[in-house]
């Protein structure tokens, strides 16, 4: 199925059933108004022992509009959940990739300072320590990425 297609056919089912309810919910309010505006209450002198009780309109309105809620917030959510864990996953690749750059850059930095001043310089353990710590970082972040992507 297209793309566009099914964003067509989610939007216009969401009207739809948007519509119907509601439609559903100013039929049982004028019902509802209709009812307590006309009848009386009547006195009963004992109560219906055979009868099975049964929601207003507007209960039972109430609960589809709630299941309603609840089933769209699941779809919501089984959607929304693969295209967060992929982001996720791919987030940390690019981190992974981008500390590597930083790794390459101290290295090719080391080993120019090494070449041309030995072991003299003083900045030559600065960037050992920095090409370490971005290698641990970039390796970490594609570990992490790997067992992110393995949970699924």
């Amino acid at each position: 199925m297209q793309p566009n297609r099914l964003g067509r056919i989610l939007g216009i089912s969401a009207r739809v059933a948007a519509d119907k309810l509601r439609e559903r919910t100013t039929q049982a309010t004028a019902q509802a108004q209709r009812l307590a505006s006309t009848s009386p209450a009547p006195a009963r002198t004992a109560p219906p022992t055979t009868s099975v009780p049964t929601l207003p309109a507007s209960a039972s309105l109430a609960e589809g509009s709630r299941r309603l809620a609840r089933g769209a917030g699941r779809f919501g959510a089984s959607m929304w959940r693969p295209f967060v864990h992929a982001a996720g996953v791919l987030t940390l690749q690019i981190t992974g990739v981008f500390f590597a750059l930083f790794t390459l850059f101290f290295i090719v930095h080391f080993w120019q300072i090494y070449k041309a001043a030995g072991w003299r310089d003083h900045h030559l353990p600065l960037y050992a320590a920095f090409a370490v710590l971005f290698a641990w970082f970039a390796v970490s972040s594609f570990w992490r990425a790997s067992r992110k992507q393995k949970r699924a």
